[in-house]
């Protein structure tokens, strides 16, 4: 008589690691695909925040005289977040003046220095000038607003360099004499700072300068209240200042 053996449950050794090799493979291809998708809708809402800001800065202005509120008050030292707060039903810090992508609760969008207390006819197009974009949160820069949930947490800069009198010729990738009006309308933002530091960091040496945190872009809003999301060396000269437009 012929004895067959019954072969015992259960999986091999090999078929186990084969069986792990396939879910790491899995594992590697839809990991950056979901962290992806996560940032993608992070980005939306930080477009969102931007376009109530925006739209705060609008209301701003038709209160005072159809100008912006200054980057920092000269007599008051007030930011331009303090100025607009009351336009803004989420005004604390932690709210919709933050990103859902950047490192702390604290402010995290800074404005184009270019507006900073002027007029809204300054704008020029003002479809075609950025009023507010992504910055880079500084330990420098960290909020000293006794009572916020930020309170002592790095923060952005109050506005960028680029168009700031006397520094922000630096930091464009051809020769640029803002204070002339000299140079090519279409020149594009250098990565912060042009030493050579990456720009996709939060750091004393990024103050002022563009937080590429969505996928390598910035979402900024213009001066017409509308948002856009723009990759890392979209940006133009003309868009942030308008005495290059329509050239």
């Amino acid at each position: 008589m012929v004895c067959l053996r019954r072969r015992s449950g259960g999986f091999t050794l090999i078929e186990l690691l084969v069986v792990i090799a396939i879910i790491a493979i899995l594992a590697a291809i839809l990991f950056p695909v979901f962290a992806q998708a996560r940032e993608k809708a992070r980005s939306a809402s930080c477009l969102s925040n931007q376009k109530q800001i925006a739209l705060a800065f609008s209301m701003y202005s038709q209160d005072y005289d159809e100008t912006y509120p200054p980057a920092v008050d000269p007599v008051t030292n007030l930011w331009w977040e303090q100025s607009v707060s009351p336009y803004i039903k989420s005004g604390n810090v932690g709210g919709i003046l933050t990103c859902p992508s950047a490192a702390s609760r604290a402010w995290a969008y800074s404005m184009n220095y270019y507006l900073s207390g002027k007029s809204q006819a300054s704008a020029g197009n003002a479809a075609d000038t950025i009023l507010t974009a992504d910055g880079a949160q500084a330990p420098k820069e960290k909020s000293t607003i006794v009572g916020d949930p930020a309170f002592g947490l790095p923060q952005a800069a109050p506005y960028f360099i680029y168009t700031f009198p006397g520094q922000g010729d630096a930091f464009w990738n051809s020769a640029v004499t803002l204070k002339t009006g000299k140079g090519d309308p279409q020149a594009t933002i250098l990565p912060p700072p042009p030493t050579g530091t990456t720009p996709d960091e939060d750091s004393d040496k990024a103050i002022g300068h563009l937080r590429y945190r969505h996928n390598q872009g910035v979402n900024a809003s213009f001066a017409d209240g509308h948002t856009k999301y723009q990759r890392q060396g979209a940006s133009h000269l003309y868009q942030w200042d308008a005495d290059y437009q329509n050239r």
